[in-house]
C-alpha cells in the first residue's frame, strides 16, 4: 500500500493531458510518470478504506492539544512545495535501516528542518516512499518500531493514520486521529445515508503554522484501480452511443501519490470525508450528515477549475417529465472544456436497458457565457448517473449526479448531431475563433416552421464562415435550400427556415486565413413544434404576461434585495415554456450579476477574512467585474482592515512578559493608558459595558 518506489513528486496526480505535455519531473522518472498518467486515464483510481480493527493502540488525541477549529489560513499560504525540495530529497534518501528506530529516523528526518511544516512534510514524504506492501518483515518480532508498524499495515492490521500520528508525536508535532465516513471505493453517488455509514475511515490533523491542517495519508499514498460495483452500464459518452456493462470487481491496490490530501483545505475536504465529531470538520459552520450524503460527488478537479453547480445542489435528482437539467458555471471559462458520460443503473432500475435502444445524442450540452447546461432527455425509465468531466488542457472527473427517471415522454428523439466539446451556443472559444454572436446568445432557439429565423454575427478576424443545417433523419443535402448564408465584409447573416416541425442543428464552421480546414466553432439547437396548441396561438395568458413583465422589471432593479424573486420568476418563465424575446437572456445575466454582487456584500457584512478572500477572488473573475468595481474596492478595503486587526491582535498576543508584568503592576494607570487598553480590548472583541473600570485580577 506504499507509494511508488520512485520518488513521489508533487505533480504526479495531475489528470491526463490531451496533448503530450513536457514532463514536470526530472531524471529517469519521466517514463514512470507518463505511465502513471495513462493508468489513471484507463483505470480511474479510487480511494481506500482504513482497517476498522487494529493491533496497535494509538490514542486519538493527547492531553493539552489546542481546540479544534477552522485554520486561520489556507494550504497555499503556508505550503510551497518548490521551497521544500531539499527537505523532500533528504526524506527520500533516508537509509533503510532507520526504520528500525523511531529516535534515529526522527532525528535524521527533522534535523535540518526549520519549522513544523517542514518536519511534517519530511515525515509524510518518507512514509509515502516506503515499499510497505513489498517489504521483507521476516525478522520483525514486535510493533514498537516503524518497521514493526509497517508489517502490521501490510497485513491490514494497522492504519496509515495511526502510523502517521506516531511519527508526528515522536517528532514533537501535535497530531490527532479523526474517525469518520469517507467516500472511498464502493461509494456510488446518491447512495442512501445507511450505505454511507458503512464507509468508516480515519485520517489525521496536525497542528502547524498556528492551526490544524488535514492530512489523509492513506489517500495520499495509495489507491484502488479496476474497482467496480457492477451496477452500471455506460450508455452514452460525449454524444456517442456505447453499451459497456460493468463487471463487479474488488480492484487492485496501487501506489499512487496524491498531494491533494496533504494539508487539504477543510471546505474542500468535507466533500470527501465527514468527521463523526463535527468539531474536526474544522469549519466555522459544520455540515450535518444528511447534507454530506445528499451532495453531488465532487472530485478535486472541481475545485482546481473553480467550478460551481448553479442548478439544484444535490446528488439525488429526479427527472421531471422525462428530462433533467444540470447547470454548471466556471469562474474563468477561457480554455476549459466540459463533457459528460451517461450511465444506466441496471440493478436499481430492476432490469437491463432495452437492447434495441441506442442512447446517442440524448444529452443536450448548451453553453451560454460561463455556464454549461447539461439537459438529459430519458427515452427509458430507470436510474441513471451523469458524470461530468473536463478541464483546461486535460480531462479529469469533476462531479457526478444520480438521476431517477420515473416517467418519459412519448417518441423521444435524439438530438440532430453530436457537437462534441463545442456544445450548443456561442462561447468564449467562438469569439477567440473570430465570431461574435449578435442576435442569439443562447444555444437553444425556438422556431416556427412558417417563418424565417435570422442569425447575425460580427467577424473580428479575417475568416470564412460556412454553415450547415442538420437533422437526425433528414440528410444535410436535402436541407441546404433551407439555410442561406451571406458574408459581407465583417458581417455574417444566416437565414434559416425548416421544412417540418422537430429539432434541427445549425452548425457554424470557420476557416482561418491561410488554412484549408474548417473548424466547428458554434452550434444552435433549433426546435419547431407547431403541433402544440400553445405554440400556435398569438396571445399570452394573464399569468404569462405577468411573468414576462415581472422578469423584465426585476432584472432592471438595482441592488440584490429582489434576487430571490427574480430567480423564482425566471424559473416560472421556463416552466411556462414561454418564448424568449430577449428579456429572459437579460434577466439571467442580471441574476448572475446580482448573485456575484450579493456574495461580495454578504462577505463584507460577515467580516470573515477567508470568506472575504473567496468572494473577492470570484468577483475578480466574474463576467461582470467592471460593474462590481465599487463592491470589489470596498471589499478590498475591509480585507486590509481585517489584516491590520489580525496583525494588531498577533502583536498583542506576542507581547513580552516583562511588558505584561509592568502593565499588571499599575494599580491605577494613567488615563491615557486606560484609554489605550480599552481600545485594545474593543478591537479584540470585548463589549464596551465590560470595560468600565480597571480591575486587577
Amino acid at each position: 500500500m506504499g507509494c511508488s518506489s520512485s520518488s513521489p513528486d508533487t505533480n504526479n496526480n495531475q489528470p491526463v493531458a490531451k496533448k503530450s505535455p513536457k514532463a514536470k519531473s526530472s531524471g529517469s522518472n519521466v517514463g514512470a510518470e507518463n505511465e502513471t498518467n495513462r493508468k489513471r486515464e484507463n483505470n480511474h483510481p479510487e480511494l481506500k478504506q482504513e482497517p476498522e480493527i487494529e493491533d496497535v493502540d494509538v490514542p486519538k488525541t493527547e492531553h493539552g492539544y489546542p481546540v479544534a477549529k477552522e485554520p486561520p489560513d489556507r494550504k497555499a499560504d503556508i505550503f510551497n512545495p518548490q521551497k521544500l525540495k531539499g527537505v523532500e530529497a533528504r526524506a527520500r534518501a533516508a537509509p533503510d535501516n532507520l526504520a528500525d528506530s523511531y529516535e534515529e529516523l526522527i532525528a535524521y528526518l527533522t534535523s535540518e528542518c526549520k519549522n513544523d511544516v517542514e518536519k511534517v512534510r519530511a515525515l509524510f514524504i518518507w512514509m509515502a516512499n516506503q515499499e510497505i506492501d513489498d517489504g521483507n518483515y521476516s525478522n520483525v518480532t514486535g510493533s514498537d518500531t516503524p518497521r514493526g508498524i509497517m508489517k502490521l499495515m501490510k497485513d491490514n492490521r494497522a492504519s496509515y493514520s495511526s502510523f502517521f500520528a506516531l511519527l508526528c508525536r515522536k517528532a514533537g508535532i501535535q497530531c490527532v486521529i479523526i474517525d469518520g465516513y469517507a467516500k472511498s471505493a464502493g461509494y456510488k453517488v446518491g447512495d442512501s445515508d445507511d450505505d454511507v455509514k458503512k464507509l468508516n475511515n480515519s485520517w489525521n490533523a496536525v497542528y502547524v503554522a498556528g492551526g490544524w491542517r488535514i492530512v489523509f495519508p492513506l489517500w495520499a499514498c495509495s489507491a484502488v484501480v479496476g474497482h467496480s460495483t457492477g451496477v452500471y452500464t455506460k450508455v452514452e459518452v460525449k454524444g456517442k452511443a456505447v453499451r459497456e456493462k460493468e463487471v463487479e470487481s474488488s480492484g487492485k491496490t496501487i501506489k499512487h501519490f496524491n498531494d491533494y490530501y496533504f494539508f487539504t483545505d477543510p471546505e474542500m475536504f468535507i466533500f470527501d470525508a465527514f468527521a463523526k465529531d463535527k468539531r474536526w470538520q474544522l469549519l466555522n459552520r459544520p455540515w450535518d450528515f444528511a447534507k454530506y450524503c445528499d451532495i453531488p460527488y465532487v472530485r478535486r478537479y472541481y475545485f482546481d477549475e473553480k467550478v460551481d453547480i448553479r442548478s439544484k445542489f444535490s446528488g439525488r435528482l429526479v427527472a421531471k417529465d422525462g428530462e433533467c437539467h444540470i447547470e454548471i458555471s466556471c469562474g474563468d471559462p477561457r480554455g476549459i472544456t466540459l463533457d459528460y458520460e451517461l450511465y444506466y443503473n441496471h440493478v436499481e432500475s430492476g432490469r437491463e436497458i432495452s437492447s434495441s435502444l441506442q442512447l446517442n445524442n440524448f444529452v443536450f450540452l448548451n453553453r451560454t457565457g460561463s455556464r454549461w447546461d447539461f439537459g438529459i432527455r430519458f427515452p427509458e425509465t430507470g436510474v441513471y448517473k451523469l458524470q461530468i468531466v473536463g478541464g483546461k488542457g486535460y480531462e479529469g472527473d469533476m462531479c457526478a449526479f444520480k438521476i431517477r427517471a420515473d416517467e418519459v415522454k412519448d417518441d423521444v428523439k435524439p438530438l440532430p448531431f453530436n457537437p462534441g466539446k463545442v456544445g450548443y451556443g456561442p462561447t468564449m472559444d467562438t469569439e477567440l475563433a473570430g465570431i461574435k454572436a449578435i442576435s442569439h446568445k443562447s444555444g437553444l432557439v425556438k422556431m416556427n416552421i412558417k417563418k424565417h429565423m435570422e442569425f447575425n454575427f460580427k467577424l473580428t478576424k479575417d475568416i470564412v464562415v460556412r454553415t450547415e443545417l442538420l437533422h437526425s433523419t433528414i440528410s444535410k443535402e436535402e436541407l441546404q435550400q433551407y439555410c442561406v448564408t451571406t458574408q459581407r465584409n465583417r458581417n455574417v447573416h444566416v437565414a434559416v427556415n425548416v421544412p417540418e416541425e422537430g429539432e434541427y442543428a445549425l452548425a457554424l464552421h470557420a476557416q482561418q486565413k491561410n488554412h484549408s480546414d474548417y473548424d466547428n466553432v458554434c452550434n444552435y439547437l433549433l426546435t419547431s413544434e407547431t403541433g402544440k396548441k400553445k405554440r400556435q396561438r398569438k396571445w399570452e395568458t394573464p399569468q404569462e404576461k405577468k411573468t414576462r413583465r415581472n422578469v423584465t422589471d426585476l432584472s432592471k432593479t438595482r441592488g440584490t434585495k429582489n434576487l430571490s424573486e427574480l430567480e423564482s420568476e425566471i424559473e416560472r418563465f421556463h416552466k411556462l415554456d414561454m418564448e424568449d424575446k430577449g428579456e429572459l437572456a437579460k434577466a439571467e445575466d442580471a441574476l448572475e450579476y446580482k448573485k456575484d454582487r450579493k456574495e461580495l456584500e454578504d462577505a463584507m457584512n460577515r467580516r470573515h477574512l477567508e470568506t472575504l478572500e473567496k468572494a473577492i477572488a470570484r468577483g475578480e473573475k466574474s463576467r461582470f467585474r467592471d460593474k462590481l468595481t465599487k463592491q470589489l474596492d470596498e471589499a478590498k478595503d475591509i480585507r486590509e482592515h481585517l489584516l491590520h486587526l489580525n496583525k494588531i491582535a498577533h502583536d498583542i498576543l506576542e507581547m513580552k512578559q516583562p511588558t505584561i508584568s509592568e502593565l499588571r503592576s499599575y494599580k491605577i494607570p494613567q488615563p491615557i493608558i486606560q484609554d489605550i487598553m480599552r481600545a485594545t480590548f474593543l478591537m479584540l472583541g470585548e463589549r464596551r459595558a465590560d470595560l468600565e473600570r480597571y480591575e486587577i485580577k
